[in-house]
This record gives C-alpha cells, structure tokens and sequence, in this order.
C-alpha cells in the first residue's frame, strides 16, 4: 500500500512540477555574410567634495560596427570588426571565447558573452573567469551570468549578467568597478541579438583617523549602453 502511495506521489510530482528548459547556445556566424549593430553609449558623472557636488549632464553617442565573418578554421570563427577606429581581426570561439587577437582589438568594441558547454537550464548559473581591459589595463574579472528564460515561438534567450574584479586599493583610497546587464540571444541564427548594460567606476579618498574613515572626494562614473543588431546580410 505504501509503495502505491509512493508511485502516486511521484506521478503527480512528474506531472505538475514544471520541467525546466535547456538550450545550447552557440555562436554560428557565416562566412560571407556582415551583422550590423547599432551602439548606444549614455554617459553621467558626478563629484563630491566636502560639502560641494557637482553633477556631468548626461553625453550620448552612437555609433555603428560591423562584425564580418571571414571563415571558420580550427575551431574559431575568423571575424573582422568594422568601426570608426578602423578595422580588427578576431579569432571567436563557438562559445564565444575570444582565441585570438592579432595586433589592437579595438577596445570600443562590445565584448561577447562566453556561454557554457552544452545544453543550459533555466535559472541555471555560469561563471567564468575572463580578463576586462580597461584603457591600457586589463585586469582578471569574474563574469556571473544565468539563463533567465527561453523563447521557443522567438528562438531567442534571455541571459542576465554581471561583472566584477578587485581594483587596487590602500587606506586612503578605494576604487570600485560594477556592471550588470542583459542579453538578448537569437540560438537558432547563432548569434547576439541585443544588450543593454550598466557599469559604474567610484573612486573615494578618504580622511581615515585611527579606525574612522572620512570620505573627503569622490568621482564616479557610469556607462549606460545598448547594443541592437540592425541588419544581417548574406
């Protein structure tokens, strides 16, 4: 009797509890063909000082790339990126991971997400670790990101994100870097369909007596952008 309870209990279970989804994103760029992406940069900033602030109104440009797949060779997609600043050669893995770079990189240029091997489930975490250049520096940064839902009618997933890594910091001053954000992407065309993120740079000088810390200044910077993949030629 008990075991029937069992085997009903567990029918019941298999029947109601909501099975999650998993997708396996890939990257399919294809030779010949240009993805056009249109690039919205929003920036603001603003200083404190004793009891003084001042506000940066907000700038916004936008600009236009064109990422061109060349070939696919031993694993990575040869890739050119097209900008204003000229032209950059990439080397993508199918996951996204960048293998090669020969010569600049063009660090105005979006970065692309590097998903995980194999199939992904809704609501499941990935963490990788992967280098964040910043200007002239780079530095090793943690990127979390989670499949947070699947369009099966669209083909499309939805992928949240955030970013982060320690900066160098003494007593008197601290910096912080964060970004979050999210992504739009197409699975069955392979490819990222669109983006909006958020990062924001505080750097604080700070009046420390004995165990009391004062914050004397402070600058931060934010960064919003968005990223929409306008035209996909063949």
């Amino acid at each position: 009797m008990r075991v029937k309870i069992y085997a009903l209990l567990t029918l019941i279970l298999t029947l109601f509890v909501p099975v999650l989804e998993a997708v396996e994103l890939k990257y399919k760029f294809l030779p010949g063909s240009t993805y056009e992406y249109d690039y919205t940069v929003t920036e603001s900033s603003k200083v404190a000082a004793f009891k003084t602030n001042s506000t940066r109104s907000p700038v916004k440009t936008t600009q236009k790339f064109t990422l061109r797949a060349i070939d696919f060779q031993e694993g990575s997609y040869i890739i050119d990126v097209i900008g204003s600043g000229g032209t950059f050669r990439r080397y993508i893995r199918e996951n996204g991971a960048l293998s090669g770079a020969p010569g600049e990189t063009g660090q105005s240029v979006p970065f692309l997400l590097t998903f995980p091997a194999g199939d992904w489930k809704v609501s499941e975490r990935h963490q990788i670790q992967q280098t964040l250049t910043a200007g002239a520096t780079s530095l090793p940064a943690t990127w979390n990101m989670m499949l947070k839902s699947v369009d099966d009618d669209k083909q499309t997933a939805e992928i949240l994100f955030n970013c982060t890594f320690k900066l160098p910091e003494d007593r008197l001053r601290r910096k912080e870097f964060a970004m979050k954000g999210r992504a739009i992407f197409n699975y069955e065309q392979g490819v990222l369909q669109q983006a909006e993120w958020v990062s924001t740079y505080r750097f604080v000088f700070s009046n420390r007596e004995v165990a009391v810390g004062r914050e004397l200044w402070l600058f931060e910077h934010q960064n919003a952008s968005s990223l929409t993949l306008a035209a996909n030629k063949d």
